[in-house]
């Protein structure tokens, strides 16, 4: 599992820090969390899946959809200019979702 979280954020250019921040976690816990020496919650795989447009079953199991390749493959030819804006989006988005 751990791994799987680590590559799926690198594959979106995340890094630990942006991802941390974006979680709302510290950077020393989400560096735990993807060494896989500690646990997370359930709130925390559902903000992780949908922070990173992963499934459950992919995180914790390693089936990947074909949406989430699709997701993926899209962001990966983003100019790395557009990284920041799309931090931003999913940010806000979270924010509603919370609402």
């Amino acid at each position: 599992m751990h791994t799987r979280i680590r590559k799926a954020r690198e594959n979106i250019g995340y890094t630990r820090e942006q991802f941390s921040e974006l979680l709302e976690v510290s950077v020393s816990y989400m560096a735990e969390v993807e060494r896989g020496r500690t646990g997370i919650s359930v709130k925390m795989l559902i903000k992780i899946c949908n922070l990173l447009g992963l499934s459950a079953d992919y995180i914790l199991f390693g089936e990947e959809t074909d949406e989430t390749k699709f997701m993926i493959d899209k962001i990966k030819r983003l100019d790395p200019k557009y990284l920041s804006l799309l931090n931003n989006i999913i940010k806000d988005l979270l924010a509603i979702e919370k609402q």
